[in-house]
């Protein structure tokens, strides 16, 4: 609850363009979002789905991943989603010294360059733990922080079913930023549920956009 107080404060005070937790528009509209990519094996399944449904989303893209699959970063490009940065290895960043931030930041940002010849703009921190220290580095760096207003649960491992229910459940709202992880199948089995129920009620479902 503590959290959830926070983190509506920082959203009432703060503008999207330094901590963005939804992105409100005219026509109703949802924004799906993937943490800890790129995984062989399931980030190439959600990317068949997204296409399939016409959907567009944001990655945001753990660093020392990307050795390991180049080509999916690539694919994810090539298909017009959002690339964004979710560190170079995962880690508390309430822990960290700012220049131990700049490093997993910039370490991120330089292989998604070199790997898309895209800037990134975008950055989540790492199970969403936040600090004054990261927000002041990411304002200097001209970076927005992005949480989220709906999480799945999905790291919770339960079965697709029950992220499902939750989310029929207590209805997203327009402008909801929601949070998946690439790093399993249990997101692809839920979405291949939610996605065709929530463009039935009317929502578009869109990538964030690198302001």
């Amino acid at each position: 609850m503590r959290n959830k107080i926070k983190y509506f404060i920082r959203s009432k005070l703060l503008p999207n363009s330094i901590f963005l937790i939804n992105e409100k528009r005219e026509s109703k509209s949802l924004y799906l979002t993937f943490d800890d990519g790129p995984v062989q094996g399931v980030t190439e399944g959600l990317l068949e789905l997204l296409e399939q449904y016409q959907v567009k989303a944001t990655f945001f893209i753990i660093g020392s991943r990307i050795s390991k699959s180049p080509n999916l970063l690539k694919k994810i490009h090539e298909q017009k989603h959002t690339i964004a940065n979710h560190s170079y290895s995962h880690p508390n960043f309430t822990k960290l010294s700012s220049e131990a931030m700049l490093e997993q930041i910039f370490a991120t940002n330089e292989l998604i360059k070199e790997t898309t010849q895209q800037n990134c703009r975008l950055f989540r921190a790492p199970q969403g733990r936040w600090s004054i220290r990261l927000m002041f580095e990411l304002f200097r760096l001209k970076m927005t922080a992005v949480h989220w207003s709906r999480d799945s649960v999905d790291f919770l491992k339960e079965q697709p079913e029950k992220i499902v229910k939750r989310f029929i459940d207590n209805p997203v709202r327009n402008g909801d930023i929601i949070l998946f992880h690439d790093d399993n199948s249990r997101c692809i089995d839920a979405l291949k549920i939610l996605i065709p129920h929530w463009q039935s009620q009317g929502f578009s479902l869109n990538a964030l956009e690198c302001k």
